[in-house]
């Protein structure tokens, strides 16, 4: 193994042309994949596993029903946010005047004009488009609503403002009821001294109005839905934000109503979010985030020309090096993204955005050790020095990078998208940098030492200046940590102090274990003051209803009594879950349960004196006959009409799928919609499980948020399962190319590094308040990265330690003066000013998920790996130095170099 390493690196400094030209030519090659490149940005894609239980839900439902349609909503409510009640006339002919432009206005697509008739969601059908309104009281005309003298009595729904009595009272043009609760958000009730109603009511005072235009999500719909959604929904209500009165006169139509004046449109605003607003937030926060990478990058190769080289020094500086290390992280991270394209994996945002911090801390690493250990040497030739140096650090650099590349694919096991994705994205990154680490730099550092030894300039190495002199400066960080940090740590203050440490920490890890939550705020994903961010905002803190959502039954028979109790038992037990279900919960079967009795005052009204005498095909179809406007729906509210969308039949005309309808109690937060999946979907498996269903027969619940949020029903499980996975990864590859003893030291500081982590996010969410870190795939994938770079801050001293010579605290000062040296400088420090730039973000995703877990990752590896593994070692490390005839070669070579301080050519000694 170690004559491999040697001729690795002799090969490389020997022909470094040839080498640099093969490693280009495959990563071009690799590259090439980016013409295959697709980037998930569909949050669908992202979160949800194609074998969780919602997909298939999901899928089956769509089958069924077709896909659930697109939501686009917006929210007036006035500028000055001291003015209360937002439901006034004025008001409302605001929300008119913007229906009315949006439903006017056209978009081009393929040559024909499309309008929101062509686009919008029926669910009955032969009648318009259901875009419920506080304009649906008034029946969508503005000349009802001037007649009307008192718009919070109507809204109390006592009669019908129809002088025909042809529509229920508050119900639309279509004449589906209308739930105040969905286009009023704030409610309060106004008291009124000289109420004449027989009972208490609520006249209304709103502090928002709603407007919700709900799009089919065929795939023949779909492209234009969204450009619809762009080019006239947030045209339309960004030009009202931004005062663009000009643009809405043109568009609006006057023959119904007057104008608003600009005077009346300046006391409002609208907040707004439409189906692809998520989609294309996550675009707008990438390439806000973009010059955060860029930055970060250009920091680091400051850094690396400044402590890799002897700074200043016009030609004895890092620059070139440096720029030759960032080009190899660079070139990994392209090579790593077009690798994987060839085998269609799509490129998610996370990983865009987490990966090049990981290759380059990984690659950066490995830049210090190599340029350290060669600078160590004293052999006549480069590549002579060149050999003996990959001979001795090979072995480390490879066992750290195969467990971090083995952890990584590990973690790629899982089933959630956006996760399965960054693992093998980092897998293969992390692996190919090396790859590049042992051969490319080795180019690199040749071509520099070359530089230096023709007095060429660092950068500018066209310039020559062959009477520079170099004036060699002391190492002072490895004189540091060999001299005075090594004997501190054997100071009895200094350990006793860090086993409180210890303590203190792994106590605030069992606490915060417990203690951090599951879920991801919404708005921590968007760009803050954003139109989505500005949505949430207000729908947080005033929307009083929650999502709609169905019980879908499959293959039931409604002859038959015992599935009959089923669906009575179902529809009762949602009645009961006051906590997170709104009542009532809409039954087809109940109505036409009424529909079909033999006897009833309504049996005239709806013409049902035979009924009993036709089979249930025709019942269902005169029941579905029965239309909103008749007198059979208007008095007794039986409406078979209003459930054509939720009844499937089959070819002989009886049920084959069918769905109840109800909506959720508002939710504002990730644990609220949580509770509401969990709720829902024990009580209806307890009735479920007690009924025994029938071979074939199928019932779940089903609303678009169950399946987003199912994922925190198995989220910590997939935490757990992917580091106990890496764990074990990291200790088998140990075991394989080291040996157990260090195998389980490198495991249990990798664990202790991420349990800390885990307990200090918590004690910070409680410290810093506002948004906070919550257990979501987001901070699952920083938990494997964690363990990634982990091994990174342990496996480097801990192998070094292994093959020193002499007792436990003299190895240690070894160890620390060369590779703890190097860990210090080209780890902790280089990620340390890496993710500190990520502070400047202006997503609070990354501010919270990157910036504060990577400098918690940094620091809680710092004090780990330098301050607790070597105190550990010193304490009760293993005795004597591996004995293993793999690596003995390597002590022997090691220790002939191990007291070497300056090199025979003279050349720069760098600041480590």
């Amino acid at each position: 193994m170690l004559s491999i390493f040697y001729h690795i690196g002799y090969f490389g400094s020997k022909y470094p042309c040839f080498v640099f030209l093969i490693c280009l030519t495959l990563n071009g090659l690799m590259s090439l994949g980016l013409y295959n490149l697709t980037v998930l940005t569909d949050p669908q894609s992202l979160w949800v596993s194609s074998s969780s239980r919602t997909y298939q839900e999901q899928e089956s439902s769509s089958k069924n029903y077709g896909p659930f349609y697109r939501t686009n909503q917006f929210i007036l409510t006035y500028r000055n946010e001291n003015w209360v009640n937002v439901f006034q006339k004025e008001g409302l002919q605001v929300i008119y005047f913007l229906q009315n432009i949006i439903r006017n206005r056209k978009v081009l697509v393929g040559g024909k004009n499309t309008t929101l008739d062509d686009l919008c969601y029926r669910p009955i059908s032969a009648k318009g488009c259901y875009v419920p309104s506080p304009m649906d009281i008034w029946l969508q005309d503005p000349k009802l609503l001037e007649k009307d003298k008192d718009i919070q009595f109507t809204t109390l729904c006592t009669e019908s403002i129809d002088i025909n009595q042809t529509n229920i009272p508050c119900s639309d043009q279509n004449g589906i009821p209308i739930i105040l609760e969905s286009v009023f958000g704030g409610i309060s009730c106004e008291s009124r001294q000289n109420d004449t109603q027989p009972c208490d009511h609520c006249y209304i005072q709103a502090r928002t109005m709603a407007v919700t235009y709900l799009l089919k999500n065929d795939e023949f719909t779909k492209q234009n839905a969204e450009l619809w959604e762009k080019d006239v929904w947030m045209d339309t209500l960004e030009a009202l934000n931004k005062r663009d009165y000009k643009k809405l006169y043109g568009y609006y139509n006057k023959t119904v109503m007057t104008a608003p004046k600009e005077g009346l449109l300046d006391q409002y605003k609208v907040a707004f979010m439409a189906e692809r607003s998520v989609s294309d937030e996550i675009n707008d926060e990438t390439n806000q985030n973009a010059w955060i990478v860029v930055v970060s990058y250009l920091m680091m190769f400051a850094y690396i020309g400044f402590a890799i080289g002897q700074f200043p020094s016009k030609i004895y500086n890092g620059f070139t090096l440096g720029l030759g290390g960032i080009f190899i992280v660079a070139l990994s991270m392209i090579s790593s993204i077009g690798l994987v394209s060839y085998f269609s994996i799509g490129l998610t945002m996370i990983s865009l955005e987490v990966i090049p911090f990981l290759i380059l801390a990984i690659g950066v690493d490995n830049m210090f050790i190599i340029t350290h250990q060669f600078k160590k040497q004293k052999h006549p030739t480069i590549q002579e020095r060149m050999g003996n140096t990959l001979e001795q650090v090979g072995p480390s650099i490879t066992i750290a990078a195969i467990c971090e590349t083995l952890a990584f694919l590990v973690g790629s096991m899982t089933k959630m998208p956006a996760l399965q994705s960054f693992c093998i994205q980092a897998a293969v990154g992390v692996f190919i940098d090396y790859f590049l680490q042992i051969t490319m730099f080795v180019a690199f550092l040749t071509w520099d030492e070359e530089r230096k030894k023709h007095k060429r300039y660092d950068l500018i190495v066209c310039k020559q200046d062959i009477n520079y002199q170099f004036r060699e400066n002391r190492k002072l960080i490895q004189t540091f940590f060999k001299k005075t940090y090594s004997r501190l740590l054997q100071n009895p203050i200094c350990i006793i102090m860090t086993i409180i440490i210890f303590v203190a920490l792994f106590v605030i890890s069992c606490v915060g274990i417990t203690k951090i939550q599951v879920g991801l705020d919404e708005q921590v994903s968007m760009v803050e003051g954003s139109n989505l961010f500005n949505y949430m905002t207000l729908e947080k803190k005033y929307i009083e209803i929650g999502p709609l959502a169905y019980l879908i039954l499959e293959n039931l028979d409604y002859q038959d009594p015992h599935d009959l109790e089923l669906v009575a038992n179902l529809s009762n037990s949602l009645s009961r879950l006051n906590e997170t279900v709104q009542p009532p919960i809409y039954s087809w079967v109940a109505s036409f349960n009424l529909f079909t009795r033999k006897s009833a005052e309504w049996i005239q009204a709806c013409e049902t004196q035979d009924i009993a005498l036709y089979d249930q095909p025709t019942q269902l179809k005169r029941f579905l006959g029965v239309r909103i406007n008749s007198p059979c729906c208007q008095r007794y509210g039986i409406c078979g009409e209003t459930f054509e969308a939720d009844i499937v039949l089959n070819e002989k005309g009886y049920v084959k799928t069918s769905r109840l309808r109800f909506q959720h109690r508002p939710i504002h937060n990730s644990a609220g919609y949580i509770l509401s999946l969990e709720q829902t979907r024990q009580v209806i498996d307890k009735v479920v499980q007690q009924a025994n269903l029938k071979e074939g027969q199928k019932v779940y619940p089903y609303s678009m948020p169950y399946v987003f949020y199912d994922q925190y029903s198995y989220i910590r499980a997939v935490a757990i399962t992917n580091i106990l996975l890496a764990l074990a990864t990291i200790f088998f590859a140990m075991t394989i190319v080291q040996d157990v003893i260090c195998a389980l030291i490198v495991v249990l500081f990798v664990f202790l590094i991420a349990f800390n982590l885990i307990g200090t996010i918590w004690l910070t969410n409680i410290i810093f308040g506002g948004f906070v870190i919550e257990i979501n795939a987001v901070s699952v994938v920083n938990l494997v990265t964690c363990i990634g770079l982990a091994v990174e801050f342990v496996a480097h001293i801990i192998i070094k330690f292994r093959l020193c010579q002499g007792s436990r605290w003299e190895r240690v000062r070894e160890a620390m003066s060369t590779m703890g040296t190097s860990v210090f400088v080209g780890i902790a420090c280089t990620k340390f000013i890496g993710v500190a730039v990520l502070g400047f973000a202006p997503s609070t995703l990354f501010k919270l998920y990157y910036f504060r877990m990577y400098i918690l990752m940094v620091i809680l590896g710092a004090f780990n790996g330098l301050v607790l593994l070597p105190i550990f070692l010193g304490l009760v490390g293993p005795q004597s130095p591996i004995k293993k005839i793999r690596i003995r070669s390597l002590i022997n070579k090691s220790g002939s170099y191990s007291n070497t301080t300056s090199n025979a050519s003279g050349r720069s000694k760098g600041l480590i």
